[in-house]
């Protein structure tokens, strides 16, 4: 009986455990609960959709390339019917970018366009970028920058040279078509 109370205390304390570690404020449990739901628009880029050989890259540029996996991005277009849904929806967003586990890098306006940036990784050696832009007229977007160790002011440098890239438009076409 004493080893019957003993294993049933044990996987109750288990249980509870595992499930106060669930973090409802992730961005992947945020990408998961959204990403079947019909006024979103959810799809995943592989890195090598943009294609840097014409952008003559040095080594450090190189590096940050290949230390980019994949992107996951979530949209939300904002139309006359779901105005008051897509308030709701970017408070929900907002809250997962206040997460305390994500630093926030930058923070601006652009031509009415909100634009927050938080990484997620120790010190200079970032595994996720998380950015939530977000417009009252079009919607908001987070995409999650997915790698490996990658860093930041090396990342920026790299930013600059996808003027010079090839970038697979059939890719962010359904992207593009949420918006017009």
């Amino acid at each position: 009986m004493k080893t019957s109370i003993k294993l049933l205390f044990a996987l109750f304390s288990i249980s509870i455990i595992l499930v106060s570690c669930k973090d409802e404020n992730s961005i992947q449990t945020y990408f998961v609960d959204h990403q079947e739901k019909p006024e979103f628009l959810s799809f995943d880029i592989a890195a090598d959709v943009i294609d840097f050989s014409k952008a003559d890259l040095n080594k450090e540029e190189q590096e940050a390339y290949q230390s980019i996996k994949k992107l996951d991005v979530l949209a939300y277009k904002v139309n006359d019917q779901n105005k008051d849904r897509y308030g709701q929806e970017l408070e929900k967003a907002k809250a997962v970018f206040n997460n305390k586990k994500y630093e926030e890098l930058m923070e601006f306006k652009d031509n009415g366009v909100n634009v927050k940036i938080n990484t997620y990784g120790k010190n200079d050696k970032v595994d996720e970028f998380l950015v939530l832009a977000s417009s009252k007229e079009m919607g908001f977007t987070i995409v999650r920058v997915l790698g490996n160790n990658m860093k930041p002011e090396q990342l920026m440098k790299l930013s600059n040279k996808i003027q010079n890239a090839d970038v697979d438009q059939a890719q962010f076409k359904s992207l593009m078509d949420i918006f017009k």
